[in-house]
């Protein structure tokens, strides 16, 4: 019980005396070291800041920016009591790395209302043929030696280390002059050679750098920064900067007569290539053909591939989806591709060209303009079936007449009268229900109801189809509304009608057929194919129909 209690009166003789610290102490003046006085300009050193007594703030280092980098900083704070008296100390440290070589002063740093004393430090260059400087070291490559604006260049770093190593760190290459677009090339690779009868682990990394004017292009410095581990002494954190590259970019070449008006493309190599849904060269008139076309770029972005030159021509149409982009990584560099598919609908029996696609480019390597090209294509065009218009019903009757006629008895002949007689009733029958007269009401006269109202429900449910992207039931409402459209010979699957139509609304009836068949893959959405009813509600009552279509807008 008594050390008990002498514990406790000693832990508040304690605390007493912490808050019982004068307030001069808190004048008392900052302390600043270093561990060494002398170093590299590749080694860090620690700047130690100690003060007494009560501390407000933390220490200001921007005066440090100057000629050194921080590497990191830590604190701590200290209590104890000596001849009765607290004391309380307060300490930072910070790891520093040079940023040349020379003769330095660390100045004064402010803590709160104090500040630090000068501390004077010397940064030796590296010796040459050292065994600390040929430890670790880095070298620069680019490919190719001619360098064209917004061509690739590929750059590699290999970094040599013949020491054990840990936390390390790589930087990105710094670009300056002319701007760039950096992309690095895949995953670090890693193996081992020789140097002057050392061994050394390498680690190689490789960018695409695409200078995007002409002028001069800096690549470089890169830095590495490691905690070094030698086989003798202390580990420190060292720090090394590898030289710099200059390219001369080139400007653009204008390309030759021939070519005149092509885009500015260089590369390594520029390929076009296509695929069709189906290899036949035979197509049905308003049946669409899926032909995709990809544009491979090597040594490119993808976004600087353009679009397909594709040539509108008389007798069918191609209608482009959304392009897709994609890389992959060469060990040439980046390979990128642009590939668009096409719907392409015949619109007239017979044979169709299909006019080549044509591509100017310039060869990097070779330096000179090239062309890409996919030949031209023959199609053979033929008549839809669904297009065909179905034979009468009464084809088979008329086809046994004359057995009828052959047996040469009055019974079937008045068979056939008593049911020509029965159909002739029928039709009127039918007749006087559909022609109806009602009045008008303007004018109270009659007038004859005719099927304007049933169009004008086909529009009305294709466009509540279109509100809430029912896929099927837009599809229902466009095929009843080509069968109003079209009463003789109406198309029978959307793509015909697509054929039919003006070419914005074309695309979307497209769109729809690509969703319900697999072609296009996520879900539909109806808001394009409804931006687009004014246009098919105008088709609709085009003036080529039999009759006058009367039919109210959709949108009121």
């Amino acid at each position: 019980m008594v050390n008990r209690a002498r514990a406790s009166l000693a832990a508040v003789a304690l605390l007493c005396a912490v808050a019982a610290v004068p307030a001069a102490r808190a004048q008392d003046p900052v302390q600043a070291s270093v561990d060494r006085a002398t170093v590299r300009d590749n080694e860090s050193f620690t700047l130690v800041l100690r003060a007494g007594g009560a501390v407000r703030g933390e220490p200001e280092l921007g005066p440090l920016a100057v000629q050194f980098d921080v590497l990191s900083t830590a604190s701590s704070r200290r209590i104890g009591i000596a001849n009765g008296r607290a004391s309380e100390v307060f300490e930072w440290q910070f790891q520093l790395m040079p940023k040349s070589a020379g003769d330095f002063t660390i100045p004064p740093l402010r803590v709160g209302d104090r500040q630090s004393n000068p501390v004077s430090i010397r940064v030796l260059a590296p010796e040459l043929g050292s065994t600390a400087a040929a430890d670790i070291f880095m070298e620069l490559s680019a490919e190719p030696s001619v360098v064209y604006a917004q061509s690739q260049v590929v750059f590699t770093l290999r970094l040599f280390v013949g020491v054990a190593t840990g936390r390390a760190t790589l930087t990105t290459p710094e670009t300056t002059g002319v701007e760039a677009i950096i992309e690095k090339l895949g995953e670090d690779g890693e193996y081992r050679t020789q140097r002057g009868g050392r061994d050394f682990n390498v680690r190689e990394r490789r960018y695409a750098v695409f200078p995007q004017q002409a002028g001069t292009l800096t690549i470089g410095p890169v830095i590495y920064e490691a905690m070094v581990i030698p086989d003798r002494g202390f580990s420190r954190v060292q720090r090394f900067r590898s030289d710099v590259l200059d390219l001369a970019v080139q400007p653009a070449v204008a390309p030759p007569a021939a070519l005149a008006g092509a885009a500015w493309l260089p590369a390594l190599e520029i390929t076009l290539s296509e695929e069709w849904s189906d290899s036949s060269d035979e197509v049905a008139v308003g049946i669409p053909r899926t032909r995709t076309i990809v544009v491979a770029g090597l040594g490119l972005l993808e976004t600087q591939l353009p679009d397909v030159p594709i040539a509108q021509q008389s007798g069918v149409r191609q209608y482009a989806d959304q392009p897709e982009l994609s890389r992959e990584i060469t060990p040439q560099g980046l390979l990128s591709r642009r590939k668009v598919s096409l719907a392409v609908i015949a619109q007239a029996p017979g044979d169709i060209v299909l006019e080549g696609v044509r591509l100017p480019w310039w060869n990097v390597t070779e330096q000179r303009w090239e062309t890409a090209e996919l030949p031209p294509r023959t199609l053979r065009v033929t008549p839809s079936i669904e297009t065909v218009a179905p034979e009468p019903a009464s084809a088979p009757a008329a086809s046994a007449t004359p057995t009828l006629v052959e047996q040469r008895s009055w019974w079937p002949i008045l068979s056939v009268l008593l049911a020509l007689a029965w159909l002739a009733t029928a039709a009127l029958w039918w007749r006087s229900r559909t022609a109806r007269p009602r009045l008008t009401a303007a004018s109270g006269t009659p007038r004859v109801l005719e099927q304007q109202p049933t169009l004008r429900k086909i529009l009305r449910d294709l466009e509540s189809a279109c509100a809430v992207s029912d896929a099927a039931a837009a599809q229902r409402s466009l095929l009843a509304f080509a069968e109003s459209r079209f009463p003789n010979e109406p198309p029978r699957s959307l793509g015909a009608l697509a054929a039919a139509l003006p070419d914005v609304a074309a695309r979307e009836v497209l769109a729809l057929e690509a969703h319900i068949y697999g072609a296009s893959a996520g879900a539909w959405r109806g808001d394009g194919l409804k931006a687009v009813l004014a246009d098919i509600e105008r088709f609709g009552t085009a003036p080529d129909r039999a009759t006058p279509d009367p039919l109210l807008p959709l949108y009121r």
